[in-house]
């Protein structure tokens, strides 16, 4: 997995987790990742971290996709 990524999310922190462990977004990253690798739309990448995090967070995970859009576009740019 990236580290890139994986420090931008934890820096992002969009369930605001304090204190935040290493590794408590894991699953979320390894599943954006993955999507990122897939994709050079950032549009899509923001639904899909929009989703992921809506799924494993429910109402803790108050972002918008536009929100998501930010984190797509420097994940992106990291991975192409």
């Amino acid at each position: 997995m990236n580290d890139d990524i994986v420090q931008m999310i934890n820096e992002w922190n969009p369930v605001e987790i304090y204190p935040l462990l290493e590794d408590e977004y894991y699953s979320e990253i390894r599943k954006i990742h993955e999507k990122s690798m897939e994709t050079n739309s950032f549009g899509e990448l923001a639904k899909q971290i929009h989703s992921v995090f809506a799924q494993s967070f429910k109402k803790e995970f108050d972002k918008r996709i536009e929100d998501c859009q930010l984190i797509a576009e420097k994940i992106i740019n990291i991975t192409q």
